[in-house]
């Protein structure tokens, strides 16, 4: 969800040069970034019986345009979610698994059972393409990191360490969680890319990262339902006026016992500032070659599969690899 009615008069998203994060690193935000993308995919049935699989093409599209400027693509995780969210159906994620593992097992990708499983719940399909995702990531030598919670906190976290250039996420809560630099979109080959500030957010709102935090709490959030009638300007207005979340509450009547509610919401906002960067090292390993080859053979013919795989390898020996790591592969 984010943060309730942020749109675009309030989070000043703009169009700037590919230079702004080319050459560098990107940290993939990979729930949202497949949330979004399952969202305008198709719901019916191929006609072929064919397991929904455009999840692939979309991902190899997202490594080669990437690759390609020079920009390395890291690949961000949910661990466990938060606790004041949400939480995610195990069955749901369980049955995901099965399926993925049936599926390597098998390598087929018309089975029925999978594929009717897949077009019967977008939760599922999100989770199988997610687990997918991970196998090709490592295969292919991009870096994989699972974060302690929540994605996109871990890629803040990355960015306000100077780790990665950007966060690659369609929800303001990576600039909430302290990320200097979010893009939305990333086009390539039109050499620009829609992102937003840290920075130019505090101006345009006249608040601080703590006074943002307190203000999205107030709006509505994942961890909170928000303060009733209150949008950004008018709770922006409150804080200016009050000083700070609890401040706001106090003057609004609100209970004690309702005020601490607001309070634990705030509070994980706080949690990237407990998260080291220290021991993550980002770099681009060899693809592994042979099992890169059958993991798109099951997908496509033998040779697109081929060609697919030399196009992967001309991107990474032109990334700047010692070609020698290259040989215990092939």
């Amino acid at each position: 969800m984010g943060v309730k009615n942020w749109n675009d008069s309030i989070v000043p998203w703009r169009w700037t040069g590919l230079e702004e994060i080319s050459p560098g690193t990107v940290a993939i935000d990979v729930p949202n970034y497949l949330t979004r993308r399952l969202v305008v995919m198709k719901t019916t049935k191929a006609p072929d019986g064919r397991l929904p699989l455009t999840h692939v093409g979309t991902f190899l599209s997202l490594i080669r345009s990437t690759l390609s400027v020079h920009i390395l693509p890291v690949m961000i995780f949910d661990g466990p979610p938060e606790s004041r969210k949400r939480k995610p159906n195990p069955e749901l994620i369980q049955t995901a698994h099965n399926l993925y593992k049936q599926f390597v097992r098998e390598g087929d990708p018309y089975n029925e059972e999978i594929a009717e499983a897949l077009w019967k719940s977008r939760a599922v399909r999100m989770y199988f393409a997610a687990e997918h995702i991970r196998a090709l990531s490592r295969i292919i030598g991009v870096p994989i990191i699972t974060a302690p919670s929540e994605a996109e906190m871990m890629a803040a976290a990355m960015c306000r360490d100077n780790l990665v250039d950007t966060v690659v996420s369609n929800d303001v809560d990576a600039l909430l969680f302290g990320s200097p630099h979010v893009s939305k979109q990333l086009q390539v080959s039109n050499g620009r890319i829609l992102r937003a500030k840290l920075e130019e957010l505090e101006i345009q709102m006249e608040l601080d990262l703590e006074r943002l935090r307190d203000l999205a709490v107030l709006c509505g959030c994942d961890f909170h339902e928000g303060l009733k009638g209150v949008g950004p300007r008018k709770g922006a207005i409150l804080l200016q006026r009050h000083g700070g979340l609890s401040e706001v509450l106090k003057a609004k009547g609100i209970p004690h016992a309702k005020r601490e509610e607001f309070i634990l919401a705030r509070e994980v906002f706080d949690e990237p500032s407990y998260l080291s960067t220290d021991s993550i090292e980002l770099r681009l390993n060899p693809p592994i070659v042979p099992k890169l080859t059958r993991s798109l053979q099951m997908l496509m013919s033998e040779a697109a599969a081929e060609t697919s795989v030399e196009k992967i390898l001309k991107l990474w020996k032109g990334f700047g690899t010692r070609q020698s790591s290259l040989e215990q592969w092939i």
